[in-house]
C-alpha cells in the first residue's frame, strides 16, 4: 500500500522502526520540499534503521537492481555467503521473485510514494525468507541511476516465523 500524510499509519503500529522511518522520510521531504536524494541520507539521522535498512539502484532494462548499501541485519537474510553490497539481485533471488521485487522498486519509484508491504521472495537455493518493508522513492541526481531506499522488519526465514526471529534478534547484538 502506499503512504501519504493522509494514509491511516495504524498499520505501521506492528512495524515500529518502518513507523519511525516514516516520520523521518516524510520530515525530510517536507524540508527539502522535494523527494530526497542519496546524499541528503545523513547516517546520523536513521540510527534507529541501521542495520535494516538498504539502498538500491534499480535497473528497468534488466529488472535487475543492484543493491548499493545493505544493513547487517538485512544482509544476513540475503542468503550469501558474503556481503551483497555491489551485486545484483539475480544473485540471491530467483528469476521471479527478482522481477518481482523490480516492480515494487518502480512502482514507488514511479509513483514517488513510499510503498508498503510484506514481501515474500525466494532465494537462488529455493528457500523463501519475508519481512515487512517500506521502500522510500529518491529523488534522481544528474548522471546517478534511479535509486530507493528501504526499510525492513520482522523477518521470516523459510515461513518459519521462529528461525527469523531469531536471526534477527541475535543479530541486534551488532547494533
Amino acid at each position: 500500500m502506499f503512504i501519504s500524510a493522509q494514509s491511516d499509519l495504524s498499520v505501521l503500529e506492528e512495524y515500529p522502526r518502518l513507523l519511525q522511518s516514516w516520520h523521518w522520510y516524510s520530515g525530510l521531504c517536507e524540508k527539502l520540499g522535494r523527494l530526497p536524494s542519496r546524499k541528503d541520507i545523513n547516517p546520523v539521522d536513521i540510527k534507529f534503521a541501521l542495520g535494516y535498512e538498504m539502498l538500491i539502484e534499480t535497473d528497468r532494462e534488466h529488472m535487475n537492481p543492484r543493491v548499493r548499501l545493505i544493513g547487517t541485519v538485512t544482509e544476513e537474510f540475503t542468503g550469501l555467503p558474503h556481503s551483497a553490497t555491489g551485486k545484483t539481485y539475480d544473485a540471491f533471488l530467483s528469476e521471479e521473485s527478482r522481477i518481482k521485487a523490480c516492480n515494487y522498486l518502480i512502482t514507488a519509484l514511479d509513483r514517488g510514494q513510499p510503498l508498503f508491504g510484506i514481501a515474500k521472495y525466494a532465494r537462488t537455493n529455493g528457500q523463501t525468507f519475508s519481512f515487512a518493508r517500506i521502500i522510500y522513492p529518491l529523488y534522481t541526481l544528474e548522471n546517478e541511476p534511479e535509486m530507493t531506499f528501504a526499510v525492513l522488519e520482522k523477518f521470516k526465514e523459510n515461513d518459519n516465523r521462529e528461525a527469523g526471529a531469531q536471526k534477527e534478534e541475535s543479530m541486534k547484538r551488532w547494533l
